[in-house]
């Protein structure tokens, strides 16, 4: 069998144990996935240069995002207008400059400001090897744009202003829910 680029899949008898179905079935959803999320940052980078401008050298750099109930990472590479995102198997992600894992959902807030970062990474909510100096870099370019994941949807101008309210009133219901569902 062709070696696969991607790494979606291991074959042989010595591939070792059993592999994860999640990510084979997953596949076909990961390059339309990766096009969608890849066209979302070079939009952002047309339209918020200063985002990438902020980057300094870390523009160049590689992020890879690890949820830590994911069989797969998304590979981040932050260069304005060659930006792109790749989805990847989390055992066959390749070198980076910083990998920052954690639970999507903390990750996701980590992207939208609405978890402090130093907060999460003494909590060990997320983990974080590598550059560090990088990671300050993107951290401090994504604090200052003030981005919402709603910033990153492939949505129409007319929908962003409606896909924004029901993004921040979610995470309204989810930060009021979140310390009750912790109580017992």
């Amino acid at each position: 069998m062709p070696s696969n680029p991607r790494g979606w899949r291991r074959s042989g008898p010595s591939a070792g144990p059993a592999p994860n179905p999640l990510p084979r079935l997953l596949a076909p959803l990961a390059a339309p996935a990766e096009i969608v999320l890849s066209h979302a940052a070079r939009r952002l980078a047309r339209r918020r240069p200063d985002v990438f401008e902020r980057l300094g050298e870390a523009r160049t750099a590689v992020f890879l995002i690890v949820p830590d109930e994911s069989p797969f990472a998304f590979r981040l590479e932050p260069d304005g207008p060659r930006a792109r995102v790749l989805i990847l198997p989390r055992e066959r992600t390749g070198l980076c400059t910083t990998r920052i894992a954690g639970r999507l959902a903390d990750l996701l807030a980590l992207f939208d400001g609405s978890l402090d970062a130093d907060a999460a990474f003494f909590a060990r909510r997320v983990r974080v090897e590598g550059d560090t100096a990088a990671l300050t870099a993107l951290h401090n370019a994504l604090e200052a744009a003030e981005l919402e994941l709603v910033d990153l949807a492939p949505l129409p101008e007319a929908l962003r202003r409606p896909a924004l309210a029901a993004w921040r009133t979610l995470k309204r219901v989810h930060a009021a829910v979140r310390p009750a569902a912790g109580a017992v």
